[in-house]
């Protein structure tokens, strides 16, 4: 064993623990401000993250608008369709009543001249002779 061993070591001299306490104190500023640092970088990027919610949901918000004035505008166009369907299949009614009624009235006349002897109801007199040139 040596002598070196069992001999008290020799404290350090002052300067040498002074610089060891100032260099630990450094140590401890910079380790809190990088904490500092990294607290506002945080709340940084988490400021950054709601404004770019706050656009998504304005697009989101804009795009469903858009979407909805399409659909209001396309059931506003197919009531408007549905409408001149409904106008159409009444006029082809109507004018298919129209035919049957000429075709009615082509197959009869509407003022039958009758005989002149059994004037009949609805139908007209015949009209008389013409005169002739002659007294």
């Amino acid at each position: 064993m040596s002598s070196s061993s069992n001999t008290p070591k020799a404290p350090l001299p002052t300067w040498m623990r002074r610089t060891g306490a100032a260099l630990t104190a450094l140590v401890s500023v910079l380790f809190v401000v990088l904490l500092l640092q990294v607290r506002q970088q945080g709340e940084r990027i988490q400021k950054l993250q709601d404004q770019l919610q706050t656009l998504e949901n304005d697009n989101d918000l804009d795009r469903t608008n858009a979407l909805e004035e399409q659909v209001r505008s396309t059931a506003e166009r197919l009531q408007n369709l549905e409408g001149l369907d409904q106008a159409v299949r009444n006029l082809r009614n109507e004018q298919a009543s129209l035919r049957a009624q000429l075709r009615a009235s082509q197959r009869e006349p509407q003022f039958p001249l009758d005989d002149g002897l059994n004037p009949k109801p609805g139908r007209l007199p015949a009209l008389p002779p013409l005169p002739s040139g002659q007294p």
